[in-house]
């Protein structure tokens, strides 16, 4: 037999080595894009947290009393003078959260994301750590020029 090819087994031995290979890389591909979304979403609160205090410099107060969603700043008086693009949706397709001061705190703000999983389960202000996947749950929390609230990388 004068036949050249592959036998059975040299074949199953490039699929157990494909195999493998994909599963250590699709693993660290979802936390990648995860990592990316998250990014992301602190990106465009920084951008709508600048935007709110260029707002106050000039007014003196937070715009759109009374607001519980980012999409109130989506107006003529605010945009396109204040920010040329409004960021309405974090990196998880959810509306950012928007709070705007009362009271003798009107000149206070808070740009809020919920994270990946979409519901608001604030922690006290201040740090935690992600050291897994199921850390990109947690809340992105902006207020008065700084991120109260946010992920932190673990070293």
């Amino acid at each position: 037999m004068d036949k050249k090819g592959f036998t059975l087994i040299e074949l199953l031995i490039v699929v157990a080595i494909i195999g493998i290979i994909a599963a250590i890389a699709i693993p660290n591909l979802l936390v990648a894009l995860q990592k990316g979304r998250q990014k992301a979403t602190m990106a465009d609160i920084t951008s709508i947290g600048t935007a709110l205090e260029s707002y106050l410099v000039d007014w003196g107060f937070s715009p759109a009393p009374g607001a519980t969603e980012i999409t109130a700043l989506n107006q003529s008086w605010f945009r396109p003078f204040y920010i040329k693009l409004l960021p309405e949706r974090d990196g998880w397709d959810t509306v950012f959260a928007y709070t705007p001061g009362t009271g003798d705190m009107i000149d206070s703000y808070s740009v809020m994301s919920w994270g990946r999983n979409k519901i608001d389960d604030s922690m006290p202000a201040g740090q935690y750590p992600v050291t897994a996947l199921v850390h990109f749950n947690n809340d992105i929390v902006y207020s008065d020029g700084r991120f109260t609230v946010f992920p932190l990388v673990k070293r």
